[in-house]
């Protein structure tokens, strides 16, 4: 082959490889469609998470266009982990969970971006009840309670500071027995008394093994307790699809502050299938009468701080977490600011809709 030919082929494969090159970085660094599916992540399923199972039962993602994939986990620490291996989008989580991660640094990306609950979810179980409950009461008894870290235990243990007792001093807490053994124990005798969320608490009475005295919710107060968390990156790149996923989630906290407790049982219920319909009830009633789930999904950042607060008392917490680098409000502001929800019976017939 002569050298102009040789020349001409080279200087050929020379313009094919840069083309295919201008091709390849053209694709990568033009933004990719974002999605319209939501791997969604929650540990079992519970009756504290109503609003979530309203929004997925009556359809509104998909009437934001997002596709909602559920899975459920046997246990919840296993849920920043699956969203650090990108093996879910979204999951919902105690708010603890995720300052954990961000002060010890396994995973500092995590971002908060909707509130499902303003109260904590569990309550105080005397075995021998009262007529009127005084924290006075715990001292020199033992309480059978969750892990040190578990939001149970920092709340118990800041509700007793306020009482002035001092945790593990003048009254014992039992945070070594498996979730699974807790209320075994306390039946065969072990405990004056015991922490436990809906609808285990109902069951409990309804054994009459035990009775509620307070509610940990009640007495700490409003805080975020139960959010929707994301990764950063994730955020950045899907914020029409989080802001659609946020508009559901809202609606169905507006849906719910107009429907019965009846009616919210009979839209949950198949998703809660291992509670009978009193229990179910029951538990829906107990919840709404302390307030537990939140009217909108802003994340209140002083309650945050409250919250930080029984942290660092707790000695659980690494360090301090600021609220603006864990919350992101963006989405929830902007539903709370646009979405709108007329009940059925509130909106006009077809008729009415006529102008005469």
């Amino acid at each position: 082959m002569g050298r102009p030919r040789l020349l001409l082929v080279l200087l050929l494969l020379l313009s094919l490889t840069l083309a295919a090159g201008a091709i390849i970085i053209k694709r990568f660094s033009q933004p990719q469609p974002e999605t319209n599916i939501i791997r969604l992540m929650e540990g079992p399923h519970s009756v504290y998470h109503l609003p979530h199972y309203i929004a997925l039962a009556l359809g509104f993602f998909k009437e934001q266009g997002l596709e909602v994939v559920l899975e459920n986990t046997a246990n919840e620490q296993t849920l920043l982990p699956a969203l650090a291996g990108e093996r879910a989008d979204v999951v919902l989580v105690g708010l603890e969970e995720a300052i954990y991660s961000r002060a010890d640094g396994s995973m500092d990306d995590v971002m908060a971006f909707a509130a499902l609950t303003r109260r904590d979810s569990h309550f105080l179980l005397a075995r021998k009840a009262k007529d009127s409950f005084e924290w006075a009461g715990l001292k020199e008894k033992t309480v059978i309670t969750g892990w040190p870290e578990s939001i149970e235990t920092v709340l118990l243990e800041g509700l007793l500071r306020q009482n002035n007792i001092a945790p593990y001093r003048e009254v014992t807490l039992y945070t070594n027995i498996p979730a699974s053994l807790r209320i075994g124990a306390f039946s065969a005798g072990s405990g004056d008394f015991i922490i436990l969320a809906e609808p285990q608490a109902s069951m409990v009475e309804n054994a009459g093994v035990g009775r509620v005295v307070v509610s940990l919710g009640k007495e700490a107060g409003p805080l975020p307790a139960t959010v929707y968390v994301a990764r950063t990156d994730f955020i950045r790149k899907n914020p029409v699809a989080l802001q659609r996923f946020t508009n559901a989630v809202y609606k169905a906290q507006l849906w719910l502050a107009h429907h019965s407790t009846r009616e919210a049982a009979r839209v949950v219920g198949p998703y809660l299938r291992d509670m009978n319909e009193n229990l179910l009830l029951r538990a829906i009633e107990r919840y709404r009468a302390q307030e537990t789930w939140a009217t909108n999904p802003v994340i209140d950042p002083e309650r945050f701080n409250y919250l930080m607060d029984l942290l660092d008392q707790s000695r659980e917490v690494a360090r301090r977490i600021p609220p603006e680098q864990i919350i992101n409000n963006q989405f929830a502001q902007k539903a709370v600011e646009t979405v709108q929800y007329v009940p059925e019976k509130e909106k006009p017939r077809w008729f009415q809709r006529l102008k005469i």
